[in-house]
């Protein structure tokens, strides 16, 4: 089996449910059967969305640095659980020269294979996600629609993750993202940033959820085990 690296820490929970979706992936019979992997929790690796906002510092220095480390640690490919990250990701691959399992390429695949009526596609996501279009070009690409939010939906969206996951207090922001996900006309919802999948065994809804966490997961079990 190949190593995977993961630059980690962008958030520490994120990186830990992309990791428990990893071993779930996997179905090991044993310890011997799970993928090698190197996971580089760096936390201190600057808001990607403040920077693509023009209100931070440059997080690609940092980024580059853990993608050398898990270089050097002979991984054949890298992978982040951040979906604001892979607005860097062309720039960490000529940098390091290490292919990237990408978060985006990977969900909107298992789109197309596994919801094949579906054509109205919500992106919940950051402000930076949505700005880098990290979701939207290879959904254009594939032939799908895009919904836009709308500034106050969005707005509530970044209460959730940074209010709420990322502050620790996932369980006061439950209801509010129920209420926001009952404005949104969409056939399928793209959790599309890494702290959204932790409100979904929260809640009670019958939408369509695509997990980009998860999807990562099996791909990076299944890059391995090529």
């Amino acid at each position: 089996m190949k190593r995977v690296g993961i630059i980690g820490g962008m958030g520490p929970l994120a990186s830990a449910d992309l990791y428990l979706k990893i071993i779930e992936a996997t179905a090991a019979k044993s310890d011997q059967e799970n993928i090698p992997l190197v996971i580089d929790s760096y936390p201190q690796i600057e808001d990607r969305t403040a920077f693509i906002l023009g209100k931070g510092e440059n997080p690609l220095p940092r980024l580059i640095e853990s993608a050398n480390r898990l270089k050097n640690a002979n991984c054949a490919a890298f992978a982040m659980g951040c979906n604001t990250a892979h607005f860097f990701a062309d720039d960490i691959v000529a940098a390091v020269d290490l292919p990237i399992i990408h978060i985006a390429e990977v969900t909107v695949k298992s789109i197309l294979q596994n919801h094949k009526e579906a054509r109205k596609i919500a992106v919940l996501a950051t402000i930076g996600t949505k700005k880098a279009r990290i979701y939207d070009e290879p959904l254009k690409s594939a032939g799908l629609i895009s919904v836009e939010l709308g500034e106050q939906i969005q707005n509530t969206l970044m209460d959730c993750i940074y209010k709420g996951v990322k502050a620790g207090n996932i369980n006061e922001y439950v209801g509010i993202f129920e209420d926001l996900l009952g404005r949104i006309d969409a056939d399928i919802f793209i959790a599309g940033c890494t702290e959204i999948p932790l409100f979904l065994p929260l809640i009670k809804s019958d939408k369509i959820f695509v997990d980009p966490t998860l999807e990562l997961a099996k791909a990076i079990v299944e890059f391995s085990r090529s």
